[in-house]
């Protein structure tokens, strides 16, 4: 777990499962925003779609390059994000370049039908010798 549960109030925040199939280089994650990550009333805010961005793939990342750290993310809003949703947060390893790992990600509702956010990321991978 990535995030901590909110201890008074299960459900009110982050509630996430990632599922990797290292073979293809690629992570899902179920996500449902509760009601402690709002922004506009109703709305997820931007800076928790963020985070769920960041998590996804960076750890898509580490399980296909080790230690990771994020260099860059960039993220494209495309529609707002009721409170409660279920999101598929995808990342998918696109390719590396020595250090380098580069990912692309989407978040889109459960039905697949409505992309909401979609997200590049570069991600470096630490020198295990510093």
């Amino acid at each position: 777990r990535l995030f901590l549960r909110a201890i008074e109030a299960p459900g009110a925040g982050f509630e996430y499962a990632m599922f990797l199939n290292a073979a293809e280089r690629r992570l899902l994650c179920l996500f449902q925003p509760g009601p402690y990550l709002e922004g506009h009333p109703g709305l997820t805010h931007g800076g928790a779609i963020a985070a769920i961005l960041d998590a996804t793939l960076g750890t898509c990342a580490l399980a296909v390059a080790g230690k990771v750290v994020t260099a860059n993310l960039s993220i494209d809003y495309l529609a707002p994000v009721p409170l409660g949703t279920v999101l598929l947060v995808e990342a998918n390893t696109e390719r590396m370049e020595g250090r380098k790992v580069f990912l692309c990600g989407q978040v889109r509702g459960a039905d697949g039908d409505t992309l909401h956010a979609r997200a590049t990321g570069l991600f470096i991978r630490l020198d295990p010798t510093k």
